[in-house]
C-alpha cells in the first residue's frame, strides 16, 4: 500500500512539474502588440481622428490625434479583440465589451484591456480625465507598443482591434487596429 501512495505521489509531482514548466519558461518572455495599419473614421462635427504606426526592426510606435471640436459627455466604448486562430477561418472575438467611457476616465481599473492602453497612451500625451470632454486637440505623440504588455497566454498570431465611441445616438469614432502578437524575449534593457 505504500509503494501505491509513493508511486502515486511521484506521478503526481511528475505531472505537476511537467505542466509548469511552459508556464515558467514564459516568465521571462513579455507578449506585446504590433500596430501595422490603423483604418480610422470619425464624425467630424465631434472630432477628426488620426493615427500612424511607426515600425523599424528595432522599435515599434504609434501616433493617435484627435481633434475634439465640441465638449462631448454620455459617451460609450465598444472595444472589440480578434485573433486569427486558424487562418482564413471566421473568429469569434477573443473579447467584446461595452462600457460607459466617462466612468472608466474616472476609473480606468473597470476595463482591463482598456486599462492597458490607457497606462500607456496617458504617458505619451494630454489625456482628458473626466467628462465632458472639452474641445481641445488631444496628442499621444510615439506611444511604445513594447510598454504595452499583454496576458502571455495570449498566442503569436495576428490580431484586430475595433473600437467604436459614441453618444446615445451617433457613432463618433470608429477605428480598426491591425496587427501581430509579438513574443519577446526580456533582458536588462526590455525587463519583465
Amino acid at each position: 500500500m505504500a509503494s501505491f501512495q509513493l508511486r502515486t505521489c511521484l506521478l503526481c509531482c511528475l505531472l505537476f512539474i511537467t505542466i509548469l514548466q511552459p508556464v515558467a519558461s514564459l516568465r521571462s518572455y513579455k507578449t506585446i502588440p504590433i500596430v501595422k495599419n490603423v483604418i480610422t473614421q470619425s464624425n467630424p462635427k465631434y472630432l477628426n481622428a488620426t493615427t500612424v504606426a511607426h515600425n523599424t526592426p528595432t522599435e515599434h510606435k504609434v501616433d493617435l490625434i484627435l481633434d475634439v471640436k465640441r465638449p462631448m459627455s454620455n459617451l460609450h466604448m465598444t472595444f472589440v479583440a480578434w485573433i486569427n486562430v486558424i487562418s482564413g477561418a471566421l473568429q469569434a472575438p477573443l473579447h467584446n465589451q461595452t462600457f460607459d467611457f466617462c466612468e472608466f476616465l474616472k476609473n480606468p481599473s473597470m476595463h482591463r484591456f482598456g486599462q492597458i492602453i490607457h497606462r500607456e497612451v496617458k504617458r505619451n500625451g494630454n489625456m482628458p480625465r473626466n467628462c465632458p470632454i472639452t474641445a481641445d486637440v488631444y496628442a499621444f505623440y510615439g506611444i511604445p507598443m513594447a510598454t504595452v504588455w499583454l496576458p502571455n497566454f495570449l498566442p503569436e498570431t495576428d490580431f484586430i482591434m475595433q473600437i467604436f465611441l459614441r453618444t446615445t445616438t451617433e457613432l463618433i469614432y470608429d477605428a480598426r487596429w491591425y496587427g501581430t502578437i509579438k513574443r519577446i524575449k526580456c533582458s536588462r534593457a526590455g525587463r519583465c
